[in-house]
């Protein structure tokens, strides 16, 4: 496992780091049965990295929510007593797989995920207590990447709030999230979902290779 705090989020170097890789806003296509995964995979470890070619984008809100998030990101360590320092990306034992942090603490056992959503969004999290589930999977991928890890703080931040601008959810391998639907809910430990995840993955890398050499074929 590697930690690169050199590396810039957003930066050149960065998105070439990414490249190939199955990072934390990726890491939704491992819980559905599509073959979007495998295709983006493949495309992006047959062909090198061409940063004019990267189809990252980023829309109003999101370029909104990279301005708050340093804001948030003291916000949140005044909450729960953490200092959190930037880290570009961790980089897992798995090559494949990896994760670009809001935050990870001196110790590198404690990290947290940021969203500075707009205000509906906000106010539902405040109201349901949880985290929702679109953000799950991005969650437990941050325990897939770094095996150190033993608490993540989901924290969604809108400063224009008045009385609750700072959500903040605590994660540990211990605790239960549903993988499922609202309709059909299914609870999991973050730890089951980690195994799961890891099957998932390995399952991907055959997948990849038996393509490739088709390919090749």
């Amino acid at each position: 496992m590697e930690f690169h705090y050199d590396l810039e989020q957003g930066s050149s170097d960065w998105l070439e780091k990414k490249h190939g890789q199955i990072g934390g806003t990726r890491a939704k296509l491992l819980y559905t049965k599509t073959d979007t995964l495998l295709i983006e995979m493949l495309a992006e470890t047959i062909e090198p990295f061409d940063e004019d070619a990267d189809e990252s984008y980023k829309s109003d809100a999101m370029e909104n929510g990279s301005n708050l998030e340093p804001q948030a990101r003291i916000e949140l360590e005044a909450y729960t007593g953490v200092h959190f320092k930037e880290c570009g990306w961790i980089q897992s034992d798995n090559p494949i797989v990896g994760i670009s942090p809001d935050g990870i603490s001196d110790c590198e056992t404690i990290q947290c995920e940021i969203k500075c959503p707009q205000p509906k969004a906000h106010i539902r999290m405040c109201l349901n207590d949880e985290i929702p589930r679109e953000y799950t999977p991005q969650c437990v991928h941050a325990f897939i990447v770094n095996s150190k890890l033993e608490k993540l703080y989901f924290c969604s931040y809108r400063p224009e709030n008045t009385l609750k601008p700072l959500f903040v959810k605590e994660l540990t391998l211990g605790s239960y999230v549903n993988i499922g639907t609202d309709a059909k809910p299914v609870m999991k430990s973050v730890a089951e979902v980690v195994i799961m995840m890891d099957k998932a993955i390995a399952e991907l890398q055959e997948q990849i290779t038996e393509s490739i050499n088709k390919l090749n074929f």
